[in-house]
């Protein structure tokens, strides 16, 4: 349940002071500025603008903000209420979206709700009440986002303690911001006059308004503490020498001469009830034991006590921080104290808000409330997304308490795990494993099943496969019937371990049981995470069409249960990304990747590697350099300060391999060959087979032939042996690019002729354009060819003619033309209307083509020289001979002629 105060225009207390000055500087403002009012505590920027809001004809957005406000579905939530209700229901598309998600996503649900506001008839403004409640990152986010995209007509206005972290120097320079700051909102000496005039039973003179301006500068907590405590004129200059004595005495003045003069009832009320961020009239009265709290809260409110209305109900309040602050130190009792957060902590759970529960158990100090909390709650509160109380509270009950009760272990193992603290969740377990089996081996037996498939869990995201196995396969014989989430967890680890060591049906198996179990137990994101599991089998298996259906009803069983938003939504759009990466709809693709970013970037920027990769891939298939320099800058600034999976790492140094390469960056492919991870003896599954292909890859590249194909007819071996379809596809591909340039013609050709034969009706594309311009030469190559086998089926040929279409379309970084060339293509080139008539008569030898290419491609001639084995002076003798053939003067005019004759060649299959 939204409250409604947090989203409702604020009552303005009664004797409010009118700030004309200030008013018009916001009444002067346009709507396509942003109004900053950051000062301290006490300054009156609600207040201020509350009464500018109230006085405008447009429409205004309340929003106020606190620490609950962190949580990005919230403050979506939150934000949303507030603007379809302040323009009459004007967003209904958004309501519904987030209506339908539990974790909506904030940069689509505030893209969704700025497509709705552009169509808004009239201006409005959004305000963004004690912004400086704020500190999640992903928040901060999602308010540049309304910040940058807002349309003409839509005003923001924040009000915080201290500046926002939002990047605001192009709004101040564009001159789209308004500030107010403590200088701004500093009380005046006439409008100090004006207030007490107000508020005093006499009247004050113009030397004592000026000392009182002096000595608070202006501050207005001061100014209002004055009036609520001066009564005569005698009184006024005892109020100044406390004052002068610097702001710090103020507490104990209003101890000795706001509180004493207040009604008991009143005292005890503020006094109970300052220790909560909120309060109700149920709170009230639970923790003062008075009845009428609804009435005490208004009269409190009236007073100009510190407590302001948060809605316009006014069943919720607030106290200003400073004044609760005041009020607190009247509770020198510790045991009171104490006996007031278990009240409160009581209250909240009846109030069913766990997490207000667990702050006030966390403040009592009290371990049977947090016990309790933590048992029936803890697993709930990191699934959304309140680790950081939870873990308060487990650091507080402290080592032994988490060793002695195994459900905090799992508790703290989980968190540990979740952000790869692996050692930390080891030595958790270990420790818990260790007090248990000595102290209480009765207990250890009821969570040795739990621990054991937490461990598997552990060691799965290592990449220790075999050791997760084992741990899964001991969790399954150890777990009881009723211990269903604990077996979901092992039948996921043995899955994924099947899967990695190559043995896809069982893999497939345990996933499909896994999927229809948790089902039954209602637990939709492993049912998610087991469909998943299966499209990636079906990939590696080549079933593509299959892997599709699969991803498409993985996605319709998150939004089915509003699961979007949380990372099992990620793994759905990346996989969806690489299908349609691999079937060439880079738009699609790139769209994927990015939908998965606004989901993972909550988590941190470190998780965001797999989506930089495939958005590498696709700017590199585009040929965008500067986009593909970008991306691959960022990869490789993560790839130094993290750690990762295998399947992550692989995947992004083939990005990069293949970047480095048509960067011609061989210092980086020779650098990354010699640290890198050596291949292990049987690559089972895809990530071995692609760090594998990563290798052969480095090996080509730096001439290293014959090891790159020692290593290549290893990886095919073990890929038919487990039946990796997709990754025999892309060996073979690599092994058909290796031995053309190896001048194995024919053996590059029965290669490819094998990969055509697996990608007929599997709708492979992307593994074919890996090898680049090369494809285009061997598959001609294929199509003329007839071997014993005879020639290619027509479905194959068609595939072939296709792919070439492809790969000649395919541009290259620096936007060149990058043709291998042989016979062939040397023959299309000669009957291209492109070459002039003098070199036919005269052609150039095979050798000067090739020297030719070279030139093209960039190539020094001692680059040429090694690149061919010779010396340079031969390769200079080929120059000058096709220099005379061509009728050109130097390099670069046979560069250009180059191009112009290989452009012919790729503007047509």
């Amino acid at each position: 349940m939204l409250l409604t105060s947090k989203y409702s225009l604020p009552d303005c207390p009664e004797h409010t002071l009118a700030r004309p000055r200030l008013l018009s500087l916001l009444n002067g403002s346009h709507s396509d500025q942003l109004l900053l009012v950051t000062a301290p505590a006490g300054y009156g920027k609600t207040t201020l603008v509350s009464s500018w809001a109230a006085g405008q004809d447009n429409p205004v957005a309340w929003y106020s903000l606190d620490t609950s406000d962190n949580q990005p579905a919230q403050f979506c939530r939150y934000l949303v209420e507030s603007v379809h209700r302040a323009t009459g229901n004007g967003v209904p598309e958004t309501h519904k979206l987030l209506a339908a998600q539990r974790n909506p996503d904030p940069s689509l649900v505030i893209s969704q709700l700025l497509a709705e506001l552009r169509g808004l008839p009239s201006e409005l403004r959004i305000v963004l009440d004690d912004y400086h409640q704020i500190d999640n990152e992903v928040v901060h986010n999602t308010t540049r986002f309304l910040l940058r995209h807002a349309p003409a007509g839509i005003g923001v206005v924040l009000t915080s303690r201290s500046q926002p972290p939002l990047g605001l120097a192009s709004l101040r320079v564009a001159g789209r911001l308004l500030e107010l700051s403590s200088n701004d909102l500093a009380l005046t000496t006439e409008e100090i006059s004006q207030l007490l005039e107000q508020r005093l039973p006499f009247p004050l003179d113009s030397d004592r308004a000026e000392q009182l301006h002096q000595l608070s500068e202006g501050w207005p907590p001061a100014v209002q503490l004055f009036a609520l405590s001066v009564r005569d004129r005698d009184e006024v200059d005892r109020y100044l020498s406390e004052l002068e004595r610097g702001h710090s005495h103020i507490l104990d003045y209003l101890a000795e001469e706001v509180l004493e003069r207040l009604e008991p009832q009143l005292r005890e009320l503020l006094a109970c009830t300052s220790i909560l961020n909120r309060v109700n009239a149920r709170l009230a009265e639970q923790l003062s034991g008075l009845e009428g709290g609804q009435q005490l809260l208004e009269q409190v409110a009236r007073r100009g006590l510190f407590l302001q209305a948060q809605d316009s109900s006014r069943r919720w309040f607030r106290y200003h921080p400073v004044f609760a602050r005041f009020l607190q130190r009247q509770l020198t009792d510790p045991s009171r104290l104490q006996a007031l957060h278990r009240t409160a902590c009581d209250t909240w759970q009846q109030l069913e808000q766990p997490q207000e529960a667990l702050h006030h158990a966390l403040a009592a100090e009290d371990p049977t409330r947090l016990r309790q909390l933590l048992e029936a709650h803890g697993e709930q509160l990191l699934r959304e997304g309140q680790a950081r109380v939870v873990k308060n509270c487990l650091d507080w009950l402290g080592a032994d308490e988490l060793q002695q009760n195994p459900r905090f272990t799992l508790l703290a193992a989980r968190m540990a795990r979740d952000n790869f603290e692996h050692n930390r969740c080891e030595k958790l377990l270990a420790a818990a494993e260790s007090w248990l089996q000595r102290e209480d081996p009765g207990q250890w037996h009821e969570y040795e099943g739990a621990f054991a498939a937490a461990r598997a869990q552990a060691a799965v995201a290592r990449g220790r496969t075999l050791q997760a196995k084992e741990y899964a396969e001991e969790a399954l014989q150890l777990l009881r019937d009723n211990q269903a989430g604990e077996r979901i967890a092992a039948l996921l680890v043995t899955g994924e371990t099947n899967f990695c060591l190559g043995q896809l049906e069982k893999a497939d198996a345990h996933m499909r049981e896994v999927e229809t179990l948790a089902l039954a137990e209602q637990d939709y994101p492993s049912a998610a995470w087991a469909i998943c599991q299966q499209t990636e089998i079906a990939i590696a298996q080549g079933l593509l069409k299959k892997a599709t259906a699969l991803q498409e009803r993985a996605q319709l069983l998150i939004q089915e249960h509003h699961l979007s938003g949380q990372p099992i939504s990620e793994f759905i759009c990346r996989l969806r990304g690489h299908l349609e990466w691999e079937r060439g709809d880079l738009d699609a693709a790139a769209a994927c990747a990015r939908l998965g970013m606004r989901i993972n970037r909550k988590v941190g920027e470190r998780w965001l590697l797999p989506e930089y990769t495939l958005l590498l891939k696709v700017a590199q298939a585009r040929g965008e350099k500067e986009e593909s320099l970008e991306w691959l800058a960022r990869i490789d600034r993560l790839m130094t300060g993290e750690r990762y999976h295998r399947d992550w790492v692989a995947n992004a140094d083939a990005a990069r391999m293949r970047a480095w390469r048509a960067l011609n960056n061989q210092e980086a492919i020779g650098a990354w060959l010699e640290q890198a991870e050596p291949v292990v003896d049987r690559p089972s599954n895809h990530f071995e087979q692609c760090h594998g292909r990563n290798h052969v890859r480095a090996m080509i590249e730096l001439h290293r032939w014959s090891d790159a194909g020692r290593l290549l007819a290893r990886l095919q071996q073990v890929a038919q042996d487990c039946g990796l379809v997709t990754d025999c596809l892309r060996n073979l591909v690599l092994e058909a690019h290796l031995l053309w340039l190896r001048e194995q013609r024919d053996g590059s050709v029965k290669a490819i002729r094998e990969a055509l034969a697996i990608a007929v009706d599997r709708g492979f594309c992307a593994s074919f354009l890996q090898i680049g311009k090369p494809l285009i030469v061997i598959l001609k190559a294929a199509l003329e060819s007839e071997d014993e086998k005879g020639e290619l089926s027509q479905a194959e040929a068609d595939r072939a003619r296709e792919l070439i279409k492809l790969a000649q379309q395919q541009p290259e970084l620096d936007g060149g033309i990058r043709i291998e060339l042989d016979e062939t293509i040397i023959k299309e080139i000669l009957q291209s209307d492109a070459v002039p008539d003098f070199l036919r008569h005269s052609p150039l030898t095979p050798r000067e083509w090739q020297v030719l290419n070279a030139i093209h491609s960039g190539l020094s001639n001692e680059r040429i020289a090694r690149h061919f084995k010779v010396a340079p002076s031969t390769i200079k003798t080929h120059i000058r001979s096709l220099y005379q053939k061509l009728d050109v003067k130097d390099r670069q005019e046979a560069i250009a002629l180059a191009e112009q004759m290989l452009r012919s060649v790729q503007d047509k299959p």
